[in-house]
């Protein structure tokens, strides 16, 4: 190890997590858990970052995570930032499944590296607003009643109990943008304040309607001020990660349109009371089509009108000598955000539309998990497809010893659970054109390993679409399995016609099985969650597969 403490933050791939790490990565070695791989969430590399693709709901992935963590030095600190939200304010599982269980995984995962403390990321909107001149402070119970705030009082409960057993941290988050901006409700109402639509003058009630904001950069000092000051702080307390009060929408209406126009608009108010028939008629006209875009506004969030979720954070400026910088507060840092927003508008509208994706479940994990669970089922199918086959193509097969075939059947099986697990096909590619080239060496026609590569994918695609809870996953199955198979075969066509031309196959060795199947196996297995540690990890993986071959 490089003797940088340690940590592991779940929600890696997220807006805070992905600025969490850029933060951290080089006072910290870094244990980044998240459901996308380090591709798909555009993670670069770095020595001190290792990415670590599983799913904190399943403690079977998170066991495989703590046992490389242990592996790997250890940790001593937990960021749990992963969790569920919609702006829908409808129930949806994932609130139970992620934010309650997810977080009992996590806290149980932390006991089980010896972490020295637990943070978890709360919400300052799990609690109801204050009445009058009151204000939410770190005393204030999380008594909100939608679905959100009661998980996260859930969980909070949770890191209570287990306080006993691991020193915690409660870090309750005010609304946290960027310079990007990145937080959708205010992304939707610049938006439209700044746009030419009809209702973009318009303010509910008397357009005091305030939350907290908190730039990102600095939650991040105060998440590293709490792994920093962790040895002196008690075993459980909640802090406010928030600055003083609230920003209303008349103060960012007033200072957003003024800059953006040069000009000052004067807003138009709409009484609550007339609230709701103005957003189900703009319903109306947007299910008519005779408007754009479904607005952003719900029935829900009428209540709030002219609401004020006025914080005071003293306790925790006090207990972690921490301030909120004045120049990142919102009011004076939306001038930055509006220069974003016109020098880049169409990078400002991708990364804020990514924001507002919420998805509780990665289909490509939910088939990954069913093919472990149903491996060795599928594997002798797909055997007894090879060795019960009439056609000629697949006389290769036959002569092989039979371990032989059984690991080249669960290489390509693992190899294409890593590709599915990582929604990374080049990994299925990079080793599929190592075998094809020692069974081109062996005199194997491109049809036979094409012949398999089908099979592969008839039998699992039929096989999975079975299950009641995979059914609705039809078309995702079909792309994750059929088209990586088909790509594959491309692969192998493509690959027999360079060697043809280009590569006398009695300069290619003939191999010999030396190192077990079982442990070239293993080694994808690690593939498919960390194969984007460093970058030597293809090499060493290519070195076992060279043993395996030769």
């Amino acid at each position: 190890m490089n003797g940088k403490p340690a940590l592991v933050i779940t929600g890696a791939s997220g807006f805070i997590g992905n600025h969490l790490v850029d933060y951290l990565k080089e006072d910290y070695t870094i244990f980044a858990i998240a459901r996308r791989s380090r591709k798909e969430a555009n993670i670069p590399y770095h020595a001190n970052l290792h990415w670590l693709q599983c799913d904190i709901t399943n403690w079977n992935t998170l066991a495989g995570a703590a046992e490389y963590i242990r592996k790997h030095g250890g940790v001593d600190y937990i960021i749990h930032l992963a969790a569920f939200y919609d702006f829908t304010y409808e129930f949806n599982p994932a609130y139970e499944t992620i934010n309650v269980n997810g977080t009992r995984n996590m806290l149980d995962f932390s006991i089980a590296v010896s972490a020295k403390r637990f943070l978890f990321a709360s919400s300052l909107a799990a609690c109801n607003f204050p009445q009058g001149n009151n204000v939410i402070d770190e005393q204030t119970p999380p008594d909100a009643d939608y679905h959100y705030a009661v998980s996260k009082k859930l969980g909070e409960n949770l890191v209570r109990d287990y306080s006993a057993q691991i020193p915690c941290s409660v870090v309750r988050f005010a609304a946290v943008f960027s310079d990007w901006c990145e937080f959708a409700p205010l992304y939707k109402f610049l938006s439209n304040w700044l746009s030419n639509k009809m209702d973009s003058r318009i303010l509910g009630g008397k357009g005091e309607s305030a939350i907290p904001y908190i730039h990102i950069k600095d939650l991040c000092r105060l998440l590293k001020i709490v792994c920093e000051k962790s040895e002196s702080l008690p075993s459980f307390e909640i802090y406010n990660a928030s600055p003083a009060g609230s920003t209303s929408h008349s103060e960012i209406f007033e200072i957003a349109t003024n800059y953006y126009f040069g000009r000052s608009i004067k807003p138009f108010h709409i009484p609550k009371i007339l609230a709701y028939p103005g957003l189900f008629l703009r319903n109306i006209l947007t299910s008519l089509h005779l408007t754009g875009e479904e607005p952003f506004e719900r029935y829900w969030m009428i209540r709030y009108i002219d609401q004020k979720l006025n914080i005071d954070s003293s306790a925790t400026q006090k207990k972690l000598e921490w301030l909120p910088t004045p120049r990142y507060h919102l009011t004076r840092r939306l001038l930055f955000l509006l220069e974003k927003l016109k020098s880049h508008p169409v990078e400002w509208k991708v990364k804020n539309e990514a924001a507002l994706k919420r998805v509780a479940g990665r289909v490509n994990l939910i088939i990954y998990d069913k093919m472990i669970e149903q491996k060795d089922v599928l594997l002798a199918k797909i055997k007894e497809e090879i060795l019960e086959n009439p056609r000629q193509l697949f006389t290769p097969f036959l002569q092989l010893e039979e371990k032989d075939l059984e690991c080249y059947i669960s290489t390509v099986y693992h190899l294409l659970m890593a590709a599915i697990r990582s929604s990374d096909r080049s990994l299925l590619l990079k080793y599929l054109d190592k075998i094809a080239i020692h069974k081109f060496a062996e005199g194997f026609e491109p049809a036979s390993l094409c012949g398999t590569a089908r099979i592969f994918s008839d039998v699992i695609i039929n096989h999975l679409i079975c299950y009641k809870e995979l059914s609705k996953f039809r078309q995702e199955i079909y792309d994750y399995v059929g088209l990586s198979m088909q790509i594959a075969q491309d692969e192998i066509e493509d690959l027999y016609d360079e060697l043809a031309n280009e590569s006398p196959s009695e300069l290619i060795p003939k191999p010999a099985f030396k190192t077990s199947c079982r442990e070239l196996q293993k080694m994808i297995i690690q593939l498919s969650a960390f194969y984007q540690v460093s970058p030597e990890d293809f090499n060493l993986s290519d070195e076992y597969l060279k043993n395996y071959m030769q």
